[in-house]
């Protein structure tokens, strides 16, 4: 990724709280398993004025949609992208199991015991957990690098 402007989801999943996750997790549930709710959601992470991924620029039109998500198109770089375009979980499939799956990882299950849970092939929860795991990789807050030194050091003597 280029710029910092297509972090915006990563950046905006690291900062929920536990009701914020409650809502977002109910929102991929949706009625009869349609996804419709979860991509409303990610679409607001967007905001108003989408930004390209590739480029940054803010000269974007409207593309048309694909998977059920909304597609841009840059007027300067011409390339397409949607919300999830340049995060880990770009191009994953059956969203409307995510939840589900995020539980799974909660509960520390394995790849194969998600699989079952889910209904899905486990190399699809393989894939899952490495994209999820990269998401929250993405997110982490900075470590710390420079050099601490300390004047005087206090101890106990026994």
């Amino acid at each position: 990724m280029r710029n910092a402007e297509g972090k915006t989801l990563p950046s905006h999943l690291a900062t929920l709280t536990q009701k914020q996750w409650a809502s977002l997790l109910e929102c991929l549930r949706g009625p009869n398993g349609e996804a419709s709710a979860a991509i409303l959601e990610i679409e607001r992470w967007m905001g108003e004025e989408p930004r390209c991924p590739h480029c940054g620029s803010s000269a974007v039109g409207k593309w048309g949609k694909a998977d059920g998500l909304k597609r841009f198109r840059c007027r300067e770089c011409r390339k397409t992208f949607n919300a999830l375009t340049g995060t880990p979980l770009a191009r994953l499939r059956k969203k409307e199991q995510w939840d589900q799956f995020a539980g799974c990882i909660q509960d520390s299950l394995t790849v194969r015991a998600s699989a079952r849970a889910c209904g899905v092939h486990r190399n699809t929860t393989f894939r899952w957990r490495h994209r999820f795991l990269a998401l929250i990789d993405e997110n982490k807050s900075p470590s710390l690098h420079d050099v601490v030194k300390a004047d005087e050091t206090f101890s106990l003597k026994p």
